[in-house]
């Protein structure tokens, strides 16, 4: 049984994330400060609100400085879901705060006006899954994901280079990124219903 730790950093509500969370046999805590992901064996950070307040939450209970030492030193795994995965980033172009810059590249926002899709992309759109994904091990294209975000990873750099998923909103942009021990989706699998239960499966349950 692996111990799961969940990132609190004290925005949103953890209990849909939780609820999916615990449907695998799993021992989970939420750890509300850095100290308490010392004993994690894979690390969870479900990510809601903005990406400045986030960052500023995250420093200020110490997670920041754990989860670099945990994730990059001590290889444990890191399961990033929407806001979750933008922190990876070095920035974003919602705020000012620096991200935790694991990798490289800063996080745009969904361009507006006439002609342009609706911001934020809410509801159910189609990933498309890259051949040999670990995390999407076991789902069978196609497969449809929901998301809910205004700000996006493009398809270049980082992002593009450890990208497991892409989607599409008026362009293509990186879903997932996946790297080593990093696994990281700009979705809500917690809210994808079978396709997203079986991702946090082979996430949480694979060795």
């Amino acid at each position: 049984m692996a111990r799961v730790a969940v990132v609190d950093y004290g925005l949103g509500n953890l209990r849909s994330a939780m609820n999916a969370l615990s449907c695998f046999g799993q021992e989970l805590a939420i750890a509300e400060t850095g100290d308490a992901l010392a004993d994690a064996d894979i690390i969870v950070l479900p990510g809601v609100g903005s990406f400045d307040a986030g960052m500023r939450g995250l420093r200020s209970r110490g997670h920041d400085v754990a989860l670099t030492r945990q994730v990059l030193g001590d290889g444990v795994r890191y399961v990033g879901i929407c806001l979750g995965m933008q922190f990876l980033f070095a920035g974003s172009e919602e705020g000012r705060e620096p991200g935790l810059g694991w990798f490289g590249g800063t996080m745009r926002r969904f361009p507006s006006g006439p002609g342009a899709p609706k911001v934020p992309h809410m509801g159910w759109d189609e990933v498309e899954m890259r051949a040999g994904s670990r995390m999407f091990a076991g789902i069978e294209p196609p497969a449809d994901f929901y998301f809910v975000h205004s700000y996006y990873a493009p398809c270049e750099g980082d992002a593009g280079r450890y990208a497991a998923a892409t989607a599409r909103h008026g362009f293509d942009f990186v879903a997932a990124v996946e790297r080593d021990n990093i696994f990281a989706v700009q979705f809500h699998p917690e809210k994808s219903q079978l396709a997203g239960l079986k991702l946090l499966e082979t996430l949480l349950v694979s060795p």
